[in-house]
């Protein structure tokens, strides 16, 4: 059996439980437990080693054996105010899965609210789920994170959301030991169910801001785009888009559910994609996504062209692009890879991978401007030997992006069109959710932004171009210092003279 680093997956809210139920079915197929025969529910139906060698890590051992194995119930908490959405997702086969303790709801409703989710209707929900929570952590060798699965479009997935992230927190500790990340749906550029859906998304964020370790950001525009363009389907249903989250879900998973050459654990993760603080909203994307009378044309696990198409803003999973050049015009400026994460699924040479990422940050590679030179070599790597069954050999790309401050920059252009008129606030204040703190989520959603633009808008070197004097070092361009660099660029200053090397003795 495995070493513990179980997570717990909660997922709120009729978006957010769609999503899960998607995931969960891809877990199932990938470590082949059977839920459609209501004899072997739970169990394998393969004795194979490998899939059962992390099972602990998303699933629970429940009561009944079959000969060796154990049956096998998902870690799920699922969440809403509307127990008939509910009860559509644990009627079908794969809902009979799920644990029934662990089904957590009332006919209460949220109205769409983020405030009525959090103040009225949220407690007596969160106190429940957070008592699952207990029992589950008490149960875990070595719980490692706690993932949620939501939209905060709506209420529930927003209002509910962010009330179990605070009390989450508080219960967790800030430590660090247990990591906390979202899978979070956010409004569309032009796409909207709700009017009142960047109140919800706004007040969401900043419960991000402060509770959640890392974000994975998705939205429904930029989703049904991919399974048009990169699938080739006409009308894409929900089931469709979910289906894309869970794919990136499973792929970023991968490493700590399977047994491969170069494993990473989510906090060995948080730690290559957050390189500042509060600088945690990411960017995924998947390939390959190609329609099926275009697979005869793409040579299977090529190296590069996985990364091509993972990078491309035609695969990415939220409405803004990572390869966007500088416009003067517009003052946008150039968007850059701070960091970045790359978990290759398959039978691929780590000698590939590496030679292939290397190339892509050459000085000479097209793609070198968006990656700047003060946070060096920024794509770490993550191998699992398991492909996908579905996809084959894969990769779940996943970036610390600076293009990201469009979607800060669209839910808050949102946000401001209503609240200048004061539209729709007083459905907010009767549920105590007052104007100010309404605004200072604004803020901290602005705040957010200009991190990121200000990133966006430094210089790529660290040191200047050439030497003051003949035989000198390079100068220090403060234009593009920026936190925890500036030390680097007084070392890269010593050694650019060239006295400073390794020696090795014969």
């Amino acid at each position: 059996m495995g070493l513990g680093r179980e997570v717990i997956h909660i997922q709120i809210g009729k978006c957010g439980n769609a999503v899960g139920h998607e995931f969960w079915r891809d877990l199932c197929s990938e470590h082949h437990v059977e839920y459609k025969n209501e004899e072997g529910r739970g169990f394998l139906d393969t004795i194979n080693p490998l899939l059962e060698d992390h099972m602990e890590v998303f699933f629970n051992e429940g009561s009944g054996r079959r000969g060796s194995q154990h049956r096998w119930v998902p870690r799920a908490i699922l969440m809403d105010t509307n127990m008939q959405d509910l009860e559509l997702i644990t009627q079908d086969d794969l809902g009979h899965l799920y644990r029934p303790e662990n089904i957590v709801g009332n006919d209460e409703g949220s109205g769409n609210c983020y405030a009525k989710a959090y103040h009225t209707e949220g407690p007596d929900l969160a106190n429940k789920c957070l008592e699952l929570v207990r029992k589950e952590a008490e149960r875990a060798d070595h719980l490692q994170a706690i993932q949620f699965t939501h939209s905060v479009c709506g209420g529930t997935g927003a209002g509910l959301g962010g009330l179990m992230m605070r009390c989450l927190k508080d219960y967790l500790g800030s430590d660090g030991k247990v990591m906390m990340q979202s899978f979070a749906v956010v409004p569309s550029p032009s796409i909207s169910d709700m009017l009142i859906e960047p109140y919800n998304a706004t007040l969401a964020i900043h419960d991000f801001f402060e509770s959640c370790d890392q974000v994975f950001l998705f939205d429904n525009q930029a989703l049904s785009s991919v399974c048009q363009s990169q699938q080739g389907e006409d009308v894409p249903s929900f089931r469709d888009m979910n289906n894309i989250v869970a794919l990136c879900m499973s792929g970023l998973t991968s490493g700590l559910r399977f047994r491969g050459p170069l494993n990473a654990d989510l906090k060995k993760i948080n730690m290559n994609l957050v390189p500042f603080e509060g600088v945690k909203f990411l960017v995924t994307g998947f390939a390959p996504l190609t329609p099926i009378g275009s697979k005869k044309y793409r040579k299977a696990g090529n190296v590069l062209d996985l990364v091509q198409q993972a990078v491309s803003k035609n695969n990415v999973t939220v409405s803004c692009d990572p390869l966007r050049p500088k416009d003067p015009s517009t003052e946008t400026p150039r968007a850059r890879f701070l960091s970045s994460f790359a978990c290759w699924r398959g039978a691929f040479s780590s000698y590939e991978i590496d030679k292939i990422v290397a190339e892509l940050q050459a000085p000479s590679s097209h793609f070198d401007s968006h990656f700047p030179d003060w946070i060096p070599n920024n794509i770490s790597t993550n191998m699992c030997s398991v492909p996908h069954g579905d996809y084959g050999d894969c990769i779940t790309y996943v970036s610390n992006n600076t293009a990201v401050h469009e979607v800060f920059h669209n839910i808050g252009k949102q946000f401001d069109t209503l609240f200048k008129r004061g539209a729709h606030t007083h459905v907010f204040v009767q549920d105590g959710i007052d104007k100010e703190l309404m605004q200072e989520s604004r803020n901290v959603v602005e705040y957010i932004r200009m991190r990121y633009v200000h990133y966006a808008n430094l210089d790529d070197k660290l040191l200047d171009g050439t030497p003051s004097r003949p035989g000198g070092k390079r100068q220090i361009n403060q234009n593009a210092v920026t936190d925890g660099t500036a030390e680097i660029a007084q070392v890269l200053q010593q050694l650019d003279d060239g006295t400073m090397y390794i020696s090795g003795k014969k």
